[in-house]
């Protein structure tokens, strides 16, 4: 019923996008500014499509997005390699790598060591300190626990921060950026603080979400299971791609374990086990059951990550059962 559930949540998407103001929203945004608690109307989708046709300029044709990608891919192997082969923690190397490259997207240009540690200081604090007033939406006279007023000053706090990053990072970005793209588009329509909100936005979603599946792939990788999976990988990669160069998505045919590597590690460690609450905007029905409008709902991505896979090893680090 979960996965059925699930299946039929994607299938109403109309039903289920009216953002719900709750505690946790009034943390992260003001209603209809951005994109995480934007409602479903006309300028969210003018927004969603201007944004997207930006990006898509970075991603294809002009390979700017792939390129900076690889430039950071060098410099966290470079990092891995300088510490010649003594046990160290990748989370900082990591978490820097992929905040550069949503930088060097978003703002045209690469971020020195310090500021970028203070971008991901306070992206990663503003995360983690709405977890901890998530359970305020289902029961909110939590909201009065002295741990709670706590909790929300200091998510708050992590806020303000992230969006003085923000602010003069904007100011300082260069001509081939998403915001310089931004706003010339936009011209005299632009509204800054709805392009600060976009921002915070793709940054907030892009890199906690990058860094925990690139931190448990090499977790997973160095398991017991994964020891032959590198092998495997190795071989693949060394047979189609040449060594004088990184692999790119032009290489994706050519090497299908690699990519059902990448799938397994999203579906055994799922980074986002449940999705943004949202409420219905009319009465509707989800696997035979009736739920009537301006109800909070929830899906649950673990669930139908993991329905299908009748067996023991449900949560066992196995690729070839993405690759079939």
């Amino acid at each position: 019923m979960q996965a059925y559930s699930s299946h039929s949540y994607c299938h109403r998407l109309s039903v289920f996008t009216v953002p719900v103001c709750v505690y946790v929203s009034t943390v992260l945004c003001v209603i209809c500014i951005g994109f995480i608690n934007h409602r479903y109307d006309a300028e969210f989708r003018r927004q969603r499509k201007l944004s997207l046709s930006i990006l898509k300029e970075f991603g294809f044709g002009r390979d700017i997005m792939e390129e900076r990608i690889q430039t950071e891919v060098s410099v966290l192997l470079q990092k891995i390699r300088d510490v010649k082969s003594v046990a160290f923690c990748p989370h900082s190397a990591v978490t820097s790598c992929v905040l550069n490259v949503i930088a060097s997207i978003l703002f045209g240009r690469r971020m020195e060591d310090k500021a970028v540690g203070e971008l991901g200081k306070a992206s990663h604090g503003l995360l983690h300190s709405i977890v901890d007033i998530v359970a305020v939406d289902l029961l909110p006279v939590l909201r009065f626990l002295p741990q709670m007023h706590r909790a929300i000053i200091t998510s708050n706090a992590f806020s303000d921060q992230l969006f003085d990053i923000i602010r003069s990072s904007i100011e300082a970005s260069d001509e081939e950026s998403f915001v310089r793209y931004y706003m010339n588009r936009e011209g005299s329509k632009l509204d800054r603080e709805q392009l600060e909100y976009i921002v915070r936005d793709l940054v907030l979603a892009g890199t906690e979400t990058s860094t925990s599946t690139l931190l448990w792939a090499m977790v997973l990788l160095a398991g017991r299971d994964g020891q032959r999976v590198q092998e495997r990988l190795w071989k693949e990669i060394d047979s189609q791609v040449p060594r004088e160069r990184l692999p790119s998505l032009a290489d994706r045919s050519l090497m299908p374990f690699v990519e059902a590597t990448i799938l397994e590690v999203m579906r055994v460690r799922t980074v986002v086990p449940r999705s943004l609450t949202h409420q219905t905007s009319c009465d509707t029905t989800v696997g035979g059951y009736f739920i009537p409008a301006n109800t909070m709902a929830s899906i649950s991505s673990m669930s139908y990550l993991s329905f299908f896979l009748f067996t023991e090893k449900v949560f066992s680090f196995i690729p070839m059962i993405s690759a079939m």
